[in-house]
């Protein structure tokens, strides 16, 4: 088991991120502006949403990392806040939890792309 956990912890703090980006990009770009419709029509949550997958998708498809970190530090921020506004609603459970995924998520994609800049010099 200890070599189990040591293997997913190396996956997840040193692979390569890719795949994690570009599903927390979708999920910002499609899933948050429909679930949002849930509490009402935000539509600046809901374009901040679109907006910010939108260039997550965008910088992974060129890769260009200072455009990765940047997105990475702008989906982090936009899934913590996703997390605090259904708290701040009393909505944070059940499914809902799944937002506090895509920001566990949101911040190693942000960790590993930093750390990937710094590697490279």
């Amino acid at each position: 088991m200890k070599q189990v956990a040591a293997n997913l912890r190396d996956i997840l703090l040193y692979s390569d991120s890719y795949l994690f980006e570009l599903f927390v990009g979708a999920l910002h770009f499609i899933i948050l502006p429909l679930a949002i419709l849930e509490v009402g029509w935000l539509w600046h949550i809901q374009l901040m949403g679109v907006l910010v997958g939108g260039f997550q998708l965008y910088s992974v498809g060129l890769k260009k990392l200072n455009y990765r970190v940047v997105a990475c530090q702008f989906a982090a921020i936009l899934a913590v806040l996703t997390c605090v506004h259904y708290a701040s609603m009393g909505m944070l459970k059940g499914s809902h939890l799944g937002w506090c995924l895509v920001s566990v998520m949101a911040i190693l994609n942000l960790y590993r792309t930093f750390k990937e800049k710094l590697h490279r010099g």
